[in-house]
């Protein structure tokens, strides 16, 4: 590595390192991302019942609980309402699926999970950890996508949320991606 001997290109390499651990949230906010261990992924189907299916791939983290809350589409600046919690009492790891509409054993709803009222409308689902893995805050990508959406899926596909990195200021950060579960292979660091 070249060392930057000039103050105005420290700056820019120093800005440079600091853009790189700070990411811009899809709702908008900044966020310093060195203490978050990011690991799987999580993508959402159905199945041929019509209940929602996350697929997740959680490594190494151990996964206690499922929350379902409503997108933003008609919302201002209140927080997002909570649409269900499915959880249980032994963390997964690895991958695995839950059924999100009518949930199995080892899992209950400890909130039963409500579709938003306009099929349209996203709903997002966030896995969580129970802290055990990592010494930093344990994330394991959320997913989302509207009934609408899953219900154009043909089977054995879902979908994923990634980065839209041709968005402008009106454009959504996140868009959805049609995959084949068998192509669904989030990455996860060496055991």
């Amino acid at each position: 590595m070249v060392p930057l001997r000039q103050p105005a290109l420290r700056t820019v390499g120093a800005l440079t390192v600091v853009s790189a651990l700070t990411v811009l949230t899809a709702c908008g906010n900044l966020v310093d991302m060195t203490d978050y261990d990011f690991r799987g992924g999580l993508a959402l189907g159905m199945n041929e019942a019509g209940d929602v299916i996350a697929h997740i791939e959680a490594c190494q983290f151990r996964v206690h609980a499922m929350e379902v809350i409503q997108g933003r589409e008609l919302l201002g600046g209140e927080p997002n309402p909570v649409l269900g919690r499915i959880v249980t009492d032994q963390p997964q790891t690895g991958r695995f699926e839950v059924n999100l509409s009518n949930p199995q054993a080892p899992r209950w709803a400890e909130q039963p999970v409500t579709e938003p009222p306009n099929p349209d409308h996203i709903m997002i689902v966030s896995p969580e950890t129970d802290g055990t893995t990592s010494r930093k805050i344990e994330v394991i990508s959320n997913g989302s996508a509207s009934r609408t959406a899953l219900e154009a899926l043909s089977p054995g596909q879902a979908i994923i949320d990634v980065w839209n990195e041709d968005a402008g200021p009106a454009d959504p950060p996140l868009v959805d991606q049609v995959v084949r579960l068998e192509e669904f292979h989030p990455e996860c660091p060496p055991q």
